[in-house]
């Protein structure tokens, strides 16, 4: 790996029709403990919705994390400028504990400011530790408990919900 420069990282929302999804699905396969919980297709289905949102990190044109979830809708297609959720917070292994994590949900909740997003809603593995922490210190509370959410291995989520 090379030195790791904080200022060659840069942040950007994922454009539509832009073919990341085996890179998202790749860092999503590695940094997952129990490998990735979306498949390519997946990832494929979802960069061109509407209601959701890709940002993503880069180090020089190269995609080293993303963070993907949604603004709630209508069944019309309007949207409810009150919440979001995140589905998936992925930074490959080389750039852990590098503070990527961090700022792209910083990067987040400004895009969801700018969009009148009050709300930011997020489930994650109780024995995710590590993530349950930067979570806290992004600003996120826990507010509930999902029972056998998670599959391989099952698992609870804890619901934790950040006030923009």
């Amino acid at each position: 790996m090379k030195n790791y420069n904080p200022v060659d990282i840069t942040y950007r929302l994922l454009e539509t029709q832009e073919e990341v999804s085996q890179r998202l699905y790749d860092l999503s396969n590695e940094s997952f403990e129990h490998g990735s919980p979306w498949t390519v297709k997946q990832f494929q289905e979802t960069i061109d919705l509407p209601n959701l949102f890709y940002l993503i990190a880069e180090d020089n044109g190269k995609v080293v994390g993303f963070l993907g979830g949604s603004m709630i809708t209508f069944p019309a297609g309007d949207l409810i400028e009150s919440e979001a959720e995140v589905y998936n917070l992925v930074v490959g292994n080389d750039y852990k504990r590098r503070g990527i994590a961090m700022k792209m949900i910083e990067e987040a909740k400004r895009v969801m400011r700018m969009r009148k997003v009050t709300e930011l809603f997020l489930e994650v593995r109780v024995s995710n530790k590590p993530a349950i922490l930067l979570y806290k210190k992004s600003g996120f509370q826990p507010v509930g408990v999902r029972s056998n959410y998670y599959s391989n291995p099952r698992e609870d989520a804890i619901v934790l919900k950040c006030v923009l």
